[in-house]
């Protein structure tokens, strides 16, 4: 009785190891242990972050994360082959006559070398059954590695447009003051227009790799300026300024911003399927003072705090998205953006 147990503890692990992998290669999001073990991992990071003076420990979160997931996939695929082969005492033997039964180290070793593809060690199955389940053994640790290679390579190829992405929105100003500051040409911001147009399909396409990928979110940036999130964060306030903060007639046009900030919000909803919750506390309200020392047409205080009511879940997004990077608040807006 107690080695069907084994064996049926077995065949439940080895489902929810090809349901994860499969999930996580060919559907939408993580499946239900990766997106756990990410979240898992990126929270230790962030702790660990949080008693380091430099961000070297944050860079490789993006590294443990994936290496875990792969450690976590190969054991359990291990572990559940060698409990399905625990089911029968004697669903193997030695390839030379021994006079004790195999144990389930013995197993753990039969197995390991049929996923690892190395043959099957000094023992060999017993009865067809068996020998058709060394085949699969085989067959699942072939599979495991090839959608292991399948699913590393395109990660990696999406971090880095990550980072591009990230300098694009740096190269048009460092604070969202700066964007429009920059943008600024004495009448309105329109200069902006044809890099909002550009930033939106790179957003989009971002946004969509985060939520096939959702790994992404723990691959960190150890430089401000190919930070992913606190860029932007500093966009979208930027956005916020143009859209609420700036006088009628001053602003842009309404399809290049709403395009922009529609690929923020796409970008923003890859953060619950990653188990990164949003922020209970909102973050500080951005000040029009500079603008105004610029002579850039800005509404009145209170009406802007008005507006900016309506999008609060949304800047506590933001503030999620920016201290899960392992950066604060301050990075958005800097005291001196020079």
């Amino acid at each position: 009785m107690l080695h069907l147990i084994y064996g049926l503890i077995g065949l439940a692990t080895l489902g929810l190891v090809l349901l994860d992998l499969l999930w996580t290669m060919f559907l939408e999001g993580a499946g239900p242990l990766t997106k756990r073990i990410c979240s898992w991992v990126g929270r230790v990071v962030l702790v660990a972050q949080g008693r380091c003076t430099t961000r070297r420990i944050i860079t490789k979160s993006g590294l443990l994360t994936v290496t875990a997931t792969m450690l976590c996939w190969s054991l359990l695929l291990w572990l559940s082959w060698a409990l399905i082969f625990s089911a029968d005492p004697n669903s193997i033997s030695a390839t030379f006559p021994a006079a004790v039964e195999p144990s389930f180290w013995n197993r753990m070793f039969f197995v390991g070398c049929n996923i690892s593809t190395l043959g099957t060690g000094d023992f060999r199955p017993n009865g067809k059954f068996w020998e058709f389940a060394t085949v699969l053994t085989g067959g699942s640790g072939f599979l495991m590695l090839g959608v292991a290679i399948a699913y590393v390579v395109p990660v990696v190829t999406a971090a880095t447009q990550k980072r591009q992405v990230a300098l694009n929105i740096w190269s048009l100003g460092k604070s969202p003051v700066d964007i429009i500051s920059r943008a600024w040409n004495g009448a309105d911001t329109t200069a902006l227009v044809p890099h909002l147009v550009s930033l939106s399909s790179m957003l989009a396409l971002l946004g969509e790799s985060h939520l096939t990928y959702p790994v992404l979110h723990y691959f960190h940036s150890s430089k401000r300026s190919s930070a992913i999130a606190p860029n932007v964060a500093a966009l979208d306030e930027a956005l916020t300024i143009l859209e609420c903060g700036l006088q009628r007639g001053c602003s842009l046009d309404v399809p290049a911003l709403g395009a922009a900030r529609e690929s923020i919000t796409e970008f923003l909803s890859t953060l619950r399927p990653a188990l990164i919750q949003p922020a209970t506390a909102d973050p500080p309200e951005p000040s029009l003072a500079s603008l105004r020392e610029i002579a850039v047409p800005v509404v009145d205080d209170a009406l802007f705090k008005s507006a900016l009511a309506s999008l609060a879940e949304r800047r506590r997004l933001l503030l999620t998205l920016v201290h899960n990077e392992g950066w604060t608040w301050e990075s958005v807006w800097p005291a001196n953006p020079d």
